[in-house]
């Protein structure tokens, strides 16, 4: 009998054992098909820092061990857009327009969302991944210019991008020791540097002047939508001058980014005016240090202010994964998201609260935080038509630093495309 009853035990046990296997089958069965993948198009997804950022938040917006079947766990799908701004642009132009559903989040720049916003192609983000205490953390200015449209946020921006830069083995000889103001940024033009070697470098081609433009006008207290302010004509006058006076090489009418950053590594240029991204490139370069490549301090003109721009994430408003999308867009917000970006890119993120109070590992972070805390940080003054207005404005300058134009010829025609 107690070997019947021991029998009986066995099976009930086997049989309840069973059970709970066939559960516990049936929950991880759920929650595999439950894992919802979303595609992410970044403009640095062949980068190893980006694609362990992506993993590590996979792993954080995964259900853990016992969660709900229901729960949801994310797959992150990298992908590139075109390394050309103009074939990018016009590449996620077309996606989001025809409705394409392939690609839920894309990583776009000023230009790009100040058009696609305006064109219903983007999901608004409701207070889930944007609240308000979050939104207080990025620059105001920028806020309410680029990333909102009618009090609504269109984007989660993740990398700030303005600086200063100077060239040591340059720079010294001009005998500056601190780039400190209007003065002496003309003792830095006027120094004989020897055959081919320039205090300044800047990228006047036709589709980046723009951005040159506007940061002397706000460092002279003009006003790019104003053209018949005193203050910005004197800017305007500044640079038609450094070409006229040859403190500036004349090629710099030819030069996109990637030439005016070849040239300061190589020597050519004394200081330039580029996006903090270029960290990087210095550091993998070994040219990156006090005595050699560095960030300083932005002088003071008239005014210490600056352009500011941001990489962002938005949401393409034919995704099919919306929850899921949003899911990671309120990671890439937070404080942790924010900070495992830009330690895994050694990249300024966009949230200030986090570059006034974190060590980031960034070098020089002390000068970063004086770009924060004492820069008038202005948004960049971007039409829903922006390409085509920054290209427009290129060419006028142009004309009129070469003395096809006047500078009243400039300023009138400037008027009327702003």
């Amino acid at each position: 009998m107690k070997r019947q009853i021991g029998l009986f035990g066995l099976c009930v046990i086997l049989f309840l054992s069973g059970c709970n296997y066939t559960e516990n089958n049936v929950q991880e069965k759920a929650t595999k098909e439950n894992k919802d993948s979303i595609t992410l198009m970044h403009v640095n997804a062949d980068k190893a820092g980006v694609q362990k950022y992506v993993e590590d938040a996979e792993k954080k917006l995964s259900c853990d061990a016992g969660c709900e079947p229901s729960a949801l766990n994310i797959n992150i799908n990298l992908t590139s857009p075109p390394a050309n701004a103009y074939n990018r642009q016009a590449k996620i132009s077309t996606l989001l327009s025809s409705g394409d559903s392939s690609v839920d989040i894309i990583t776009v720049n000023d230009e790009m969302i100040s058009e696609f916003k305006h064109k219903g192609y983007l999901e608004t983000l409701d207070s889930a991944v944007m609240p308000k205490d979050i939104i207080q953390c990025y620059p105001s200015d920028y806020m309410e210019k680029i990333v909102m449209k009618d009090s609504k946020v269109y984007s989660v921006p993740y990398a700030l991008d303005i600086i200063f830069w100077v060239n040591e083995d340059v720079t010294k000889k001009a005998g500056i020791n601190q780039i400190s103001d209007l003065e002496d940024f003309k003792k830095l033009l006027n120094t004989n540097y020897g055959s081919g070697v320039y205090g300044y470098g800047g990228s006047w081609e036709a589709t980046y002047a723009y951005n040159e433009i506007l940061q002397f006008i706000n460092m002279f207290g003009g006003d790019f939508q104003n053209w018949s302010d005193p203050y910005t004509r004197e800017a305007m006058q500044f640079l038609h001058d450094m070409l006229k006076d040859r403190k500036v090489a004349v090629d710099v009418l030819f030069d996109q980014y990637e030439q005016m950053e070849q040239k300061f590594m190589n020597g050519k240029t004394g200081a330039i005016f580029m996006y903090s991204g270029i960290l990087n490139t210095f550091l993998k370069a070994g040219k990156y240090g006090e005595d050699k490549l560095h960030v300083v301090p932005l002088p003071m003109f008239r005014e210490r202010a600056a352009n500011v721009g941001s990489w962002q994430y938005v949401l393409n408003k034919g995704s099919k994964h919306k929850e899921a999308a949003k899911k990671f867009l309120s990671y890439a917000a937070s404080r942790e998201g924010s900070m495992a970006y830009a330690k895994a890119m050694n990249h300024l993120p966009a949230r200030l609260d986090i570059i006034e109070n974190e060590d980031l590992g960034i070098p020089d972070l002390d000068i970063w935080k004086d770009y924060v805390e004492h820069v008038k940080l202005k948004a960049r003054p971007l039409s829903d038509d922006p390409m085509s207005e920054i290209e427009k404005i290129g060419v006028l300058f142009q004309k009129y630093v070469t003395d096809e134009i006047t500078l009243e010829e400039f300023c009138d025609s400037a008027g009327e495309i702003v």
